[in-house]
């Protein structure tokens, strides 16, 4: 089995596309022609264009004609406003898409095998490509069904094509989307993300920036979720895809913005068990930490800024309850995100912010400018590391429900 086809098979056990064509409407057929395959809703039975065949001169004018009005029809069909009820704006927008996947197969019946149409047929991916994606989302798990088969069917065609790469995408599209809508609930959409992303770099590596987006939108979503999601087991699957396309960026797009990001944020993300070095700065009150001088105590580094909600409503309360009743055992050191140094000080001293504050003198060095955020590639504010009394790193990136749990054994 190819990787592309268990990746389909394990997208959702509600997915029963596999590596095969499957419809199951009364309303839609496969229609196949030169080896690409699609599912078209009440489509228009016609004669299959010839693929490489001789058209004269009349035929060939007016299949192009055709073919600029259909693709200017589904044009239209996006930009057409829909009504502000949400229930018949969503079947509006059924419709439209459903109409436009007819619209975008018939562009590909007319323009196939045509070195000459070779423009409007990828065109014609792209609307059919988008169409499905659309469906697929607002939609049945037929729809989703339609979504893989037609992606699977330009792999069959050609897999080292654009037009392959162009369905890897939305694969990749569609999964992040559903992250984004169910991930708190359903955490295997950010691993399917992870894993669609690492397809399409692994396959299409000359399409650099959509490989190195994609890499680090995986990524930074599995990273960011794994703070929050509540099972352990589910945090641990995130941070190692979290780390899988971060390591994929690092190696192969380098020299990205994205790929020298991903490398700060791994350098974090491998500190735990390891002596904290590189972490120095000047404080609000004159002083200046260094990374050597954090021993003897156990150490919490915050990364918070001063209208951040979660901070104020819960994160601070816990570091000042800490601070209230650790008895001088606890060091503090907070790094904030905020540019303003008067709006600043006026919060830490009417808000018993605990611990010393790294803040740079320099403008340029401050919020996520900041030189320690940009080395250590600090992802969400707020969070915190945990480091132990002999300066070795305990954990980085705990979340506020996180962090009384992750102390404790530290006292032990």
């Amino acid at each position: 089995m190819s990787r592309f086809c268990f990746i389909v098979v394990t997208v959702a056990s509600t997915l029963f596309v596999g590596c095969s064509q499957s419809t199951d409407s009364d309303s839609a057929v496969t229609t196949e022609f030169a080896g690409l395959t699609v599912s078209v809703n009440n489509p228009d039975a016609g004669e299959l264009p010839p693929d490489g065949g001789v058209m004269t001169s009349t035929e060939s004018a007016d299949r192009a004609t055709d073919v600029l009005t259909l693709l200017k029809t589904i044009r239209q069909l996006r930009a057409a406003p829909v009504e502000d009820d949400i229930n018949q704006a969503h079947e509006t927008r059924r419709k439209r898409n459903l109409h436009i996947v007819k619209l975008a197969t018939d562009v590909l019946r007319l323009t196939i095998g045509q070195a000459e149409q070779a423009e409007p047929f990828d065109a014609g991916i792209k609307q059919l490509l988008e169409a499905r994606y659309q469906l697929a989302l607002n939609g049945t798990d037929q729809d989703i069904t339609q979504l893989y088969a037609d992606v699977q069917s330009l792999n069959d065609r050609d897999p080292d094509s654009d037009h392959a790469a162009d369905g890897i995408y939305y694969l990749a599209k569609f999964a992040h989307t559903k992250a984004r809508l169910q991930g708190r609930s359903d955490p295997m959409w950010f691993e399917n993300f992870s894993r669609w992303a690492r397809e399409f770099a692994d396959r299409f590596p000359q399409h650099t920036e959509r490989a190195a987006s994609l890499l680090f939108g995986a990524g930074r979503s599995c990273e960011m979720h794994s703070v929050v999601v509540e099972a352990e087991a589910d945090a641990s699957r995130l941070r190692t895809e979290a780390k899988l396309c971060y390591s994929a960026l690092t190696e192969r797009f380098g020299a990205t913005t994205e790929g020298r990001e991903a490398t700060a944020v791994l350098r974090r993300m491998a500190l735990p068990g390891k002596q904290l070095s590189q972490f120095a700065g000047p404080t609000l009150d004159g002083a200046y930490i260094n990374a050597e001088d954090v021993v003897d105590k156990v150490t919490v580094i915050y990364f918070w800024d001063s209208e951040n909600a979660e901070f104020i409503s819960k994160l601070l309360p816990l570091l000042q309850q800490a601070n209230d009743v650790s008895n001088g055992k606890l060091r503090f050191i907070g790094v904030p995100l905020d540019e303003d140094e008067t709006a600043l000080r006026a919060f830490v001293g009417s808000n018993r912010v605990p611990g010393h504050q790294i803040f740079f003198s320099d403008a340029a060095q401050r919020s996520w400018n900041s030189p320690l955020i940009r080395f250590w590639g600090i992802s969400r504010s707020p969070s915190v590391w945990l480091v132990e009394r002999d300066g070795v790193v305990k954990v980085v990136d705990v979340g506020g429900p996180q962090l009384v749990e992750k102390m404790r054994p530290l006292f032990q």
